[in-house]
């Protein structure tokens, strides 16, 4: 038995990086990761309350923070909260994080999952808010 192999009469040409599909895949997903990161870089400042920024801007000490989520904290979200700062407590979507840096500050705010930020109001009281919210009662100090 012979056996014949069949080839075409056009010439062999490697095919072009681009015209590969993992080539392609790869360009997609890497393409999706930097506007996913560019995304948190240009609306991060949104997210900063104008005091907050005003104040970030000027001095560089550490800030108290009241951080609104998209949606109430689970343990991932705190764990962050915990690196960057001292939490307080929680109250529904907003966490009490307490002697947070500036640059910490930005970070946070570059997160898909952090809706606001604003300056904590003083222990005891809520300027500016619907609600009361008493730090003795909630947290006990």
């Amino acid at each position: 038995m012979s056996t014949k192999v069949i080839t075409k009469d056009s010439k062999w040409q490697p095919r072009h990086w681009y015209n590969r599909r993992d080539a392609r895949f790869v360009l997609v997903v890497f393409s999706l990761v930097a506007v996913f990161y560019c995304w948190g870089y240009i609306m991060g400042p949104s997210r900063l309350s104008t005091n907050l920024s005003k104040l970030i801007e000027k001095h560089d000490v550490p800030v108290n923070l009241v951080i609104t989520s998209n949606f109430p904290a689970q343990e991932f979200h705190l764990g962050v909260f915990q690196e960057v700062g001292t939490i307080r407590g929680t109250k529904g979507r907003d966490t009490f994080l307490y002697k947070v840096k500036p640059k910490d500050i930005r970070m946070l705010s570059r997160k898909y999952w952090v809706d606001r930020i604003n300056i904590a109001p003083p222990p005891g009281q809520v300027s500016g808010s619907k609600n009361t919210f008493d730090f003795t009662v909630r947290f006990g100090f």
